[in-house]
């Protein structure tokens, strides 16, 4: 019975993995898709950075699954690239796209909240030390990106731009 049990953990946790990559692949999808309708210099990077990050998340996550395949210890990548801090408030460009990437950012909070609950359910799951930190980085990767989100939600909603950028 015990074996069983182990089993059935073991499948949980490469469930969530293989549910977290192809999460993944659709929020970089997503993020590409609204780099496209952004109008604004700024808008186009801040979706085009979200991509190259969610892109990474899925690399690290195939790292993890080929790890756990072979039997080989899981060693968590360096730090991915971080998020700028966003400019002062009375900053920011124009996007005239406004309602538009106001849906695009309201869909992408609750697709970040939910990858943060995926990396955190992962990292409760997982025996490894190396795989828990990994998880629970990941799992903070998407808080953050949430929080920039909703600053940017903020932004375009009450003044029309976004804040990213140089």
């Amino acid at each position: 019975m015990k074996k069983a049990s182990l089993n059935k953990k073991k499948d949980s946790v490469d469930d969530l993995l293989l549910a977290a990559m192809g999460s993944e692949v659709i929020a970089k999808e997503f993020y590409l898709e609204a780099a496209a309708k952004a109008k604004s210099k700024a808008g186009k990077q801040l979706f085009g950075e979200l991509a190259e990050m969610e892109q990474a998340h899925y690399e690290n996550v195939r790292r993890v699954i080929d790890a756990r395949e072979t039997g080989l210890a899981i060693n968590p990548p360096p730090p991915g690239k971080q998020l700028p801090a966003l400019k002062g408030e009375i900053e920011g460009e124009f996007e005239p796209n406004k309602d538009e990437i106001a849906e695009v950012l309201t869909r992408g909070i609750e697709a970040e909240k939910k990858a943060n609950a995926r990396y955190r359910a992962l990292a409760e799951q997982i025996n490894d030390p190396a795989g828990k930190e990994l998880f629970a980085r990941f799992a903070e990767d998407e808080r953050r990106h949430q929080g920039l989100l909703e600053a940017e939600y903020y932004q375009i909603s009450n003044k029309g731009a976004i804040i990213w950028g140089e």
